[in-house]
């Protein structure tokens, strides 16, 4: 495998190449820790996370983090490039609608027939949601533009001088959709899946015009957090924050009394003697557990063949395989593979294993 420079390369304890972050020290499926408790076990995996917090700790104390206005803002040519994929975004509401209804690419958005149209479409919900969906899929992809082409392209600091894109990439705090609506712009706001629901009057809000065409009145916010939003997409943005706090206290209960009935219901599953799984009163709920009567929680690196190499020594010491010659009659065991595989021989259309192999399955 060619080197890229971003492979996490360690050798001894010493780290040769590459950068360590949320995704090696975090709880993540194969990261360190769970690599530490899988060879080493549980006690020396809660050490590593105990040391490595006063490691973290220790750093930030000498080496301190902060993140200026510098982190966020985008170079001349970075805006210019902003401000001319944005300006595709005018006419990208006005196309949708005509789109839907039927009508000339070219029309104008003051036309009667294309206001009677839209007239028809916002009075039937089914309608109302092919429009919305259409007109979504255009102004995301101008807003996946915008962000692809400023960030990191256009932005005043480069990673990893920038701060704010520090955080990001490494895991520390905010995501990357977090930076673009800071240095880019927010985007298409949805609730429950759609654009902002219209009024009676055909109006998203007040001070917009009736069936109004633009995707700014459908919620799409171009301005961003950095030089402040308008305050119709503030009202929007806070739609949108509202449904999320909504779902959050909805879901909370929800999915407590989902728990708990659950737990009740299988309070009494067990693994029997037998290797089958049974409930409280004997009922056999399944012959094997899980299908093949493998531990969940050691079947992870099962299949890290090339983690159990390197490891092998560490693996050898852990579950010390030598005890176990103790309990193996060698001598029946050899005899019942060579009359297994004379009986293979014997079937020469079955494919069978000279003695020569050092590693026979049988």
């Amino acid at each position: 495998m060619l080197w890229t420079g971003k492979q996490v390369i360690t050798s001894n304890g010493e780290l040769l190449s590459g950068i360590l972050d949320k995704s090696q020290y975090g709880a993540s499926q194969f990261g360190i820790v769970h690599s530490l408790h899988e060879v080493y076990g549980p006690t020396v995996a809660g050490k590593a996370l105990s040391v490595l917090g006063r490691l973290f700790t220790n750093y930030i104390m000498m080496t301190a983090f902060t993140c200026g206005m510098d982190d966020l803002r985008l170079t001349d040519e970075g805006n210019t490039w902003r401000k001319d994929i944005l300006k595709q975004s005018v006419d990208i509401g006005r196309v949708a609608a005509t789109e839907v209804t039927n009508l000339d690419e070219d029309t104008k958005n003051n036309n009667k027939e294309l206001l009677r149209r839209l007239e028809e479409i916002l009075r039937d919900d089914n309608k109302l949601g092919i429009l919305d969906a259409i007109t979504q899929s255009k102004v995301n992809a101008i807003t996946s533009q915008v962000v692809s082409k400023c960030v990191p392209d256009g932005t005043m600091k480069r990673f990893p001088y920038n701060s704010m894109q520090a955080m990001a990439l490494s895991g520390a705090k905010g995501s990357n959709v977090n930076v673009s609506q800071i240095m880019c712009l927010l985007g298409q706001q949805a609730l429950e899946g759609r654009r902002v629901p219209v009024m009676v009057s055909g109006k998203t809000l007040p001070s917009f015009k009736p069936f109004e065409t633009d995707a700014r009145a459908g919620g799409y916010i171009k301005q961003r957090f950095y030089s402040g939003i308008r305050p119709q997409e503030y009202y929007f943005h806070c739609m949108a924050g509202r449904e999320g706090l909504i779902d959050t206290a909805v879901k909370t209960s929800r999915s407590g009394y989902l728990q708990r009935c659950l737990t009740k219901q299988l309070e009494g599953v067990h693994v029997s003697y037998d290797n089958s799984v049974r409930d409280a009163d004997g009922t056999l709920i399944q012959f094997l557990y899980g299908g093949d009567a493998v531990d969940t929680t050691k079947q992870s690196h099962m299949n890290q063949f090339k983690f159990c190499v390197d490891n092998y020594d560490a693996l050898l010491t852990k579950y010390n395989p030598g005890d176990m010659t103790e309990n193996i009659d060698t001598d029946l065991a050899l005899s019942y593979s060579k009359k297994v595989r004379k009986s293979l021989k014997k079937q020469k259309d079955v494919p069978h294993y000279d003695q020569v192999i050092k590693y026979d399955p049988v």
